[in-house]
């Protein structure tokens, strides 16, 4: 069964980085950049889960230290969708997510799929069938997280809190 109302947590890029990735021929432009995100880890569906399973996610999350990473995208992909994608292992966003997973998981936060996909950044779900191609590089240091539930087939989200990162170890 499809997911109605799937929460993430997200990494969302800066305007000036979310209007150069806009501008790409191959984004959907019938989609706003303020949608443009990197999904960090599913969560659950919001529309099936207990009324109390959201409060328990964001007080996990309020107690969470994260650290600052980077993100850097220079290949643009058509999987079953467009997306902007890198070979390099972006192996401090996977570190991240590891240690948000372990979090979650100390704090008995509910995350029933729980699962940390490849970071990549979807700019046409629709897909073009046009080849893979290097691209210019698009990036950011991820500076803060997001716990956004997404309104499958309406092109919204609705944030349900913010978490600055750390700029530094502690």
């Amino acid at each position: 069964m499809r997911a109605r109302n799937p929460l993430y947590v997200m990494a969302k890029p800066p305007p000036d980085v979310a209007a150069r990735v806009a501008a790409l021929p191959r984004n959907d432009s019938g989609r706003g950049p303020e949608l443009l995100h990197v999904t960090l880890m599913k969560l659950f569906d919001l529309y099936r889960a207990p009324p109390d399973w959201l409060p328990q996610v964001i007080a996990a999350l309020d107690r969470f230290e994260g650290v600052a990473f980077p993100l850097r995208f220079d290949r643009i992909e058509n999987r079953k969708a467009v997306t902007l994608r890198t070979r390099d292992p972006l192996a401090e966003a996977r570190a991240f997510q590891a240690s948000l997973v372990r979090h979650l998981v100390e704090h008995r936060a509910p995350m029933m799929l729980g699962t940390t996909p490849e970071p990549h950044l979807t700019i046409n779900y629709a897909g073009d069938r046009l080849r893979g191609a290097k691209t210019p590089p698009v990036g950011w240091t991820v500076d803060e997280i997001l716990l956004v539930e997404s309104q499958v087939g309406k092109a919204t989200h609705i944030v349900h809190g913010r978490w600055p990162l750390r700029t530094t170890e502690a």
